[in-house]
């Protein structure tokens, strides 16, 4: 009798540790197709959205409303007829993956307050093309490396400003009205990003006035006519924003928390929730006691500066003294709070050479920069 030979003990051993192996990689294989897939949808929706958005803007001339969004689709009724851009809006794919929370995975929408504009945030797992992993932010203008999920800023990454006060913004104007600022969540508050920049240059030899439009000063642009200073004058207020008088910046109310030169929605900052700033980003055991005449926060000056780790990007833009001339562009930043002292009002300024942030007061008189706070 012959007997056939069969496999030994390890070399079903072996048989069976390649056939998992084997199916290992098939897994992963599949795994990472879903992976790449789940992205590419993510990206091709986001698309999708975006080209709705701006057949919605061109049939109307602005984006849609909260409760447009809402019905679940993008459509827009004409003189003529309806027209539907998207029919169903697309939700993000689920579980969340990566760096995706359910929160960020989310795709949210959020209009600006004159629906000239949007952010919608949403999320990547992997990298897909050009685009890195985690949230991102997609507005008019194209996807931003950044995140804007509900929960920063309450969802909104820039303001647009159309008109503030009668005042109509309009970056092709001669003097370069910012219209456009991005925002940045710091603890509980939500700033604007870059300092105000609206208005009608004017020269520094001249008092701002309460008339039908806004006023601002640009650094260098001291006298009337000086076609060099005004070039001058048009260069800082694109880098640094505009200085105001406190009653320009407040347009002429007292009332602490006053919407000001702010845009809706938004208010020049009091007293004391320049405080909150101050005591959130201040080294402990350090301690900004509000009520003080002054006082030095530490570190909270260096993190409150261009390049500091708030991201508030405080630049050092001077200021336009009561005597009509400007001082320390590059060495100081002024900014003005709604908080009257007496007949000043409280300020708060940053110093290149100076880890902290100082509380003190000026006369109104003087053209300081103006940061915006979210109502």
């Amino acid at each position: 009798m012959k007997f056939k030979k069969g496999f030994t003990l390890i070399e079903l051993l072996v048989v069976i540790a390649i056939i998992g192996i084997l199916a290992t990689i098939s897994v992963l294989a599949l795994s990472n197709a879903r992976v790449k897939s789940r992205d590419a949808k993510r990206a091709g929706d986001i698309k999708q959205i975006q080209t709705a958005l701006e057949l919605f803007f061109n049939d109307k001339q602005r984006y849609p409303t909260t409760e447009e969004w809402n019905t679940g689709k993008i459509y827009s009724t004409t003189t003529g007829s309806t027209s539907t851009y998207m029919q169903i809006i697309p939700n993000a794919p689920t579980p969340a993956d990566g760096l995706c929370t359910d929160t960020k995975n989310t795709i949210s929408y959020t209009p600006s307050s004159d629906w000239g504009s949007y952010s919608i945030s949403f999320c990547l797992g992997n990298t897909t093309g050009t685009l890195t992993p985690g949230p991102k932010c997609l507005t008019p203008g194209g996807i931003i490396d950044m995140d804007c999920s509900i929960g920063s800023c309450g969802g909104v990454s820039q303001v647009v400003v159309s008109s503030i006060n009668g005042y109509v913004c309009n970056e092709s104007a001669p003097y370069y009205d910012k219209c456009t600022y991005d925002t940045v969540e710091i603890g509980t508050q939500c700033w604007m990003k870059q300092n105000m920049n609206v208005g009608t240059m004017v020269a520094g030899a001249n008092n701002q006035t309460n008339n039908s439009t806004i006023e601002k000063y640009c650094y260098g642009y001291r006298q009337d006519g000086n076609a060099g200073q005004q070039s001058t004058g048009v260069a800082s207020c694109n880098t640094y924003g505009g200085l105001y008088q406190w009653n320009e910046a407040m347009q002429y109310s007292t009332s602490e928390g006053a919407q000001g030169i702010c845009p809706v929605g938004w208010h020049i900052p009091t007293d004391t929730q320049q405080n909150i700033l101050d005591q959130y980003l201040t080294d402990p055991p350090n301690t900004c006691i509000a009520g003080r005449s002054t006082w030095g926060c530490a570190n909270a000056g260096t993190k409150l500066k261009s390049g500091g780790a708030s991201n508030f990007d405080g630049l050092l833009a001077g200021y336009r003294y009561f005597d009509f001339w400007f001082y320390f562009n590059g060495a100081y930043a002024f900014f003005w709070s709604s908080s009257i002292n007496g007949s000043n009002a409280w300020t708060r300024v940053l110093f290149s050479g100076d880890s902290t942030v100082s509380r003190g007061f000026d006369t109104q008189a003087v053209g300081l920069s103006v940061r915006c706070l979210k109502d």
